[in-house]
């Protein structure tokens, strides 16, 4: 029989031994590979839900979206619902984005962090754009006028703002020599940082002010002082976190 053709890669006694393809050397270098990634998304879990900042963070994270879906789910599904429904999901993954990597220090954590990061990111964006398209839509249906309200206007800026984070984001990370150079690339995380901390201030301002639109009014009923409330408690649990020389900015003096 010609080699290759129906013969096993490995005989039984290679298998008992440790001789062939993967020698025993190599099955240790997999078996340390595997052992570091392990121990790595143990602490970005850590990161998640295992320190008294991160704790604080997720309980008002977790209490928002939650407040929120209730007032949602209590009334009739129509065309209209996804623009909430998909506005508090893509808030959610978007605090859970920065509760990840706040902070990350070795560099197999900063790599697999900024990985599912970028995942978060991404999938918010997603759900803030299938939100805007629904009330671009609706809007149109109904001969509204577009962006008349502060919570409309607020929203059109968050909106601009994560897209463009994401953007920012994703070309740093994989395509860095848009910039010219990986370096120069690692240069502006700072402002990556910057816009996200500034989008998820948007998003919870945002949803806020959404107590003051006619349809929370008259539909939803939300309550102005339990999503301030909420946004305060996840504010603090997030800030307590930051990092200020992670933003390494650096002033000229005259």
């Amino acid at each position: 029989m010609p080699s290759g053709e129906g013969q096993p890669l490995l005989s039984q006694s290679d298998l008992q031994d440790g001789r062939g393809v993967m020698g025993t050397s190599d099955r240790q270098s997999l078996r340390s590979m595997n052992s570091e990634t392990s121990d790595v998304a143990n602490e970005l879990r850590k990161n998640l839900y295992s320190t008294r900042s991160s704790i604080i963070a997720q309980v008002g994270a977790i209490a928002l979206f939650l407040y929120i879906f209730y007032h949602i789910m209590a009334n009739d599904i129509i065309f209209f619902t996804g623009h909430p429904a998909l506005n508090n999901f893509a808030i959610f993954a978007l605090t859970q984005s920065i509760i990840l990597v706040q902070p990350t220090s070795t560099a197999a954590e900063k790599q697999l962090g900024a990985t599912v990061h970028g995942i978060f990111n991404v999938i918010a964006g997603m759900a803030f754009l299938g939100a805007l398209s629904i009330i671009f839509v609706n809007k149109a249906a109904h001969q509204g006028i577009h962006f008349k309200s502060v919570h409309a206007r607020l929203g059109l800026v968050t909106y601009i703002l994560l897209f463009a984070n994401v953007l920012l984001g994703i070309t740093q990370y994989w395509t860095p020599y848009v910039y010219g150079s990986v370096s120069r690339a690692k240069s502006l995380y700072k402002y990556h940082r910057v816009i996200g901390y500034a989008s998820l201030a948007f998003s919870f301002l945002t949803a806020t002010l959404s107590t003051t639109t006619d349809y929370n009014r008259s539909i939803f009923g939300m309550k102005f002082s339990v999503l301030f409330g909420l946004v305060i408690v996840t504010s603090i649990g997030l800030a307590v976190r930051i990092r200020p020389q992670k933003f390494q900015f650096k002033f000229r003096r005259s």
